[in-house]
């Protein structure tokens, strides 16, 4: 069966660029949510003990250990298979991510995430193979974030409004433990380095 060039202009013209849309909003949710960043509303949670939850497991991943010693935290449990599997995946992941924060091309995000700095420069000195390697590491990282906010929060009971707090809290765990020269974006959004 032949198409038409009719069929395929009228698919390029009306179709693709609300596919491409749809897409893009589905896939890149991190990036939409730092234009509507919400201020961390710590409200709703024990503050000081979501803290150092955040610190004991962020200092576990950073040192690339799988298990924590205790899955209770104080009131916050943390014993589900999915925060099991989230921090598991990120303590594997940890010596690829420090590696990207070295290059100067990964920064920690305000809002829990990290991204890629896309610029000439990084397009320059980086071949495509690694740009899309690169880019796994990070969705999957941040994939495995997001299991660990939603499942501190399901697990917890928390209300879903204290979703900010927590990414807060563990964004502050993290730029506590960056090296100097690792590049995270500050509280206003600016991009830094320690």
């Amino acid at each position: 069966m032949k198409i038409s060039n009719t069929v395929k202009k009228n698919f390029l013209l009306f179709f693709l660029p609300p596919l491409l849309t749809i897409l893009f909003l589905t896939s890149s949710c991190g990036t939409l949510r730092s234009f509507i960043r919400i201020a961390p509303d710590y409200s709703t949670l024990p503050e000081d003990k979501i803290l150092e939850t955040a610190k004991i497991v962020e200092t576990k991943i950073w040192n690339g250990e799988t298990e924590l010693d205790s899955y209770q935290i104080g009131p916050i449990n943390l014993d589900t298979p999915q925060i099991r599997q989230a921090i598991k995946t990120r303590a594997m992941r940890s010596q690829l991510i420090k590696e990207l924060l070295n290059s100067g091309f990964v920064y920690e995000q305000n809002g829990g995430l990290i991204a890629i700095l896309r610029s000439s420069e990084y397009k320059r000195k980086t071949t495509r193979q690694q740009r899309d390697r690169n880019a796994l590491i990070v969705m999957s990282e941040n994939n495995d974030r997001w299991a660990l906010y939603e499942g501190i929060i399901k697990a917890n009971k928390y209300p879903s409004k204290s979703l900010s707090a927590i990414e807060d809290a563990f964004y502050k765990a993290r730029v506590e433990l960056l090296s100097p020269g690792h590049k995270y974006q500050t509280p206003d959004g600016k991009i830094t380095s320690k």
